[in-house]
């Protein structure tokens, strides 16, 4: 009994560590980064699945709305995912623009040059609210209204809220120049292609202004020249819409209804 006690100990001796264990730290955090990234990944493609499945079900008129219902949660969700990550947060808002075009709530989505030769495009403005100005040098109703945007955005630029003028001018740069200095435009002013002119159905009278809200809607179209007080009203009502009544009485300009 005694021999088989001494080599049932002896065995024991030589399976214990020759060194006290310790855990391999950055090998469990690199294993805990990868599974992380799966599951997101998972819930990414789980999200963009039924993202596809409401845009098919949304080219029926009938369940139309059904789908508007469905897909807001959705690209909500999958962007809580990417929340962080700049260059795929630049793309969801593309998509989320592209999607919400497709369904008839946002106009189409553009990319074009300003005039410092930045490139942009409108879905860059999202979670903005948007004045999207079409307009040219030789319109006169649209040289009526651009001081209004001037000033709109001089008020209101720090509130989220930022004007984008498209020009018509066939002359270019060189004409949009010009007139940019003149008015003292202070906003982001773009040169329109044939491209994006079809895009938004030809626009046969300026000036044209489409008001977007901060989840790219378009909320209003307007043709022709407005009322100033219209636009404002509009602007200030979209930007402070979750404001409570005695906050907006106390930030609304004045003479403003």
């Amino acid at each position: 009994m005694e021999q088989n006690d001494q080599w049932v100990e002896d065995r024991l001796s030589k399976l214990e560590p020759e060194t006290e264990w310790q855990p391999h730290v950055t090998t469990a955090l690199a294993r805990f980064e990868k599974r992380r990234a799966r599951a997101r990944f998972i819930g990414a493609r789980t999200i963009l699945a039924a993202i596809v499945a409401v845009i098919c079900l949304a080219t029926f008129p009938a369940p139309r709305a059904f789908a508007q219902r469905v897909l807001a949660p959705c690209l909500e969700a999958c962007q809580s995912l990417v929340l962080g990550q700049t260059d795929f947060h630049d793309h969801l808002h593309e998509l989320m623009w592209f999607v919400h075009s497709f369904l008839g709530i946002a106009p189409p989505d553009f990319e074009a040059t300003d005039a410092t030769g930045a490139s942009f495009r409108l879905s860059n403005s999202m979670g903005k609210v948007v004045l999207l100005n079409f307009w040219a040098t030789w319109c006169k109703p649209c040289q009526n209204e651009i001081p209004w945007f001037v000033e709109f955005q001089r008020r209101y630029g720090s509130d989220g809220f930022e004007v984008i003028g498209v020009s018509l001018d066939k002359g270019g740069w060189q004409a949009v120049r010009p007139a940019m200095e003149a008015l003292r435009i202070n906003y982001r002013v773009a040169i329109a292609d044939n491209a994006l002119v079809q895009k938004y159905g030809g626009l046969a009278a300026l000036p044209e202004t489409l008001l977007i809200d901060q989840k790219g809607r378009l909320l209003a179209r307007h043709v022709g020249i407005t009322d100033k007080s219209q636009y404002e009203g509009q602007i200030v009502r979209t930007l402070w819409k979750d404001l409570s009544t005695a906050e907006r009485d106390r930030l609304r300009p004045e003479g403003l209804q």
